[in-house]
């Protein structure tokens, strides 16, 4: 059985010619411009100073309500600042969206949206019970704040 092995001269040879075809490569592609990086208008090397703002004390009327579907949780539409800290022995959330019972139903505006079904389980005897999980609101739902969206949603 004979063996050809390449000598160490063609080793380096090919080495050369795919470095020299990576270069090509890496010549041929624009620079992106460091303004194109995030949705921040500007260079991501600018500082930037937040734009103050204050959540909406009562946003009931402007409540923007996410797309069916979506899986995206609804917006508060009150401040929760008197409620917090949320922990499962004290959550006043609770008093207002506790209502198993009126899931589906038409909701009044003086009301409060109940909590959807996917926070409850059923105990023993076929009650729904809210989930201990579903406790800490705040995990997913926040206060909506009178701000300007960074990008703006045409899908509506």
């Amino acid at each position: 059985m004979t063996r050809t092995l390449y000598s160490s001269t063609s080793h380096r040879l090919l080495g050369a010619l795919a470095l020299a075809a990576f270069a090509v490569g890496c010549a041929t592609t624009a620079a992106i411009s460091d303004s194109d990086f995030s949705f921040k208008k500007g260079s991501v090397f600018d500082a930037t100073t937040p734009v103050p703002f204050a959540f909406e004390e009562d946003a009931s009327a402007t409540l923007v309500r996410p797309l069916p579907g979506s899986g995206m949780p609804p917006m508060i539409s009150h401040t929760v600042d008197e409620f917090l800290p949320l922990t499962i022995a004290k959550n006043e959330c609770r008093d207002c969206h506790d209502k198993p019972a009126n899931i589906g139903k038409p909701v009044t505006k003086s009301k409060a949206m109940p909590a959807s079904t996917s926070h409850y389980i059923k105990d023993a005897t076929g009650k729904l019970q809210l989930s201990g999980m579903a406790f800490n609101c705040l995990a997913c739902h926040a206060p909506q704040a009178g701000v300007v969206p960074l990008v703006i949603n045409t899908s509506r």
